[in-house]
C-alpha cells in the first residue's frame, strides 16, 4: 500500500529530529573540503582554509605548485612548455597514458591552427601518437574535427570552431590536473565532495529499482526532501 501525505510529513519530521541529535564530526567535513580545493587546485583557497579550519588533507599537496604550473600553461596555450614540465616532474606519465599525450599534442595543432601555422600544424599533425588503444575511434574522430579547422579561411566559422574556444584548454588542463593526481596520490578518497551528489543519486535509483518507499531529495543544493 503506498504511503499516505500525512505519513511522508511524519517521516520527514521524524528524519529531522534524528539529524538534530546527530553527532556531526565537522572536522570530517572539513577534511573533505579541504581535499576538495586541493584536489581542484585552488592553492590560496586551501592554505587558507587550513588555516581558518586547523585541518589538514589527506590528499598530499607536494605536487601541488607544479600541478598548477602545467595547468596553467594548458589554459595559455603553452603546450610544449606544459610537455617539457610534465616530462620533467613526471617522466613516465605520457608514456603512460597514450590518451592524455594525444591530447596534448592535438592541443598544439589547434594552437598552431590558432595562429594560422598551417604548415607548422600539418607537420605536428603527423606526429600524434595513435597507441589509444581502445581509444582509437575517440582519436580518430578527434583528428578528423580538428583537421577540418584547416579548410576554412576563418577556423571559428567551422562547426568544429569549438576546439578553439578556451573551454577546450580548459577539458585538456582538468584531463591533466586528474592524471597527476592520480599519479602522486594513490588511494584518493572515495567520497569526494564533487561525487557526493552522484552518489546520493545513485543509491536513491537502487532503492526505487528495490520498490522501497522512500522519500527522495528533490534538490541535493539545498537537502530539500520530496513530499509529493
Amino acid at each position: 500500500m503506498d504511503q499516505q501525505p500525512n505519513d511522508l510529513v511524519s517521516a520527514v519530521e521524524e528524519w529531522t529530529k534524528l539529524l538534530k541529535v546527530f553527532q556531526f564530526q565537522q572536522e570530517n567535513n572539513n577534511v573533505l573540503i579541504a581535499n576538495y580545493l586541493v584536489r581542484e587546485g585552488y592553492k590560496e583557497a586551501v592554505e587558507t582554509f587550513i588555516q581558518e579550519s586547523n585541518v589538514k588533507p589527506t590528499i598530499s599537496m607536494c605536487s601541488l605548485e607544479v600541478r598548477l604550473h602545467i595547468i596553467e600553461l594548458i589554459r595559455k596555450g603553452n603546450t610544449l612548455e606544459a610537455g617539457q614540465v610534465v616530462e620533467q616532474f613526471f617522466p613516465d606519465l605520457l608514456a603512460a597514458d597514450h590518451l592524455l599525450k594525444f591530447q596534448l599534442v592535438l592541443l598544439h595543432v589547434i594552437e598552431l591552427i590558432r595562429m594560422g601555422c598551417t604548415e607548422d600544424a600539418l607537420f605536428f599533425a603527423q606526429t600524434l601518437p595513435y597507441e589509444a588503444g581502445k581509444h582509437l575511434l575517440k582519436v580518430t574522430h578527434d583528428i578528423e574535427r580538428t583537421m577540418m579547422l584547416l579548410i576554412y579561411d576563418d577556423p571559428l566559422t567551422c562547426p568544429f570552431g569549438a576546439l578553439l574556444e578556451q573551454s577546450h584548454r580548459e577539458k585538456v588542463a582538468h584531463a591533466f590536473n586528474e592524471a597527476i593526481l592520480k599519479r602522486t596520490n594513490e588511494g584518493l578518497p572515495s567520497a569526494e565532495l564533487n561525487h557526493l551528489p552522484k552518489m546520493v543519486q545513485w543509491c536513491q535509483n537502487e532503492l526505487s529499482k528495490g520498490k522501497i518507499q522512500f522519500i527522495p531529495m528533490e534538490n541535493f543544493a539545498t537537502a530539500t526532501l520530496e513530499l509529493e
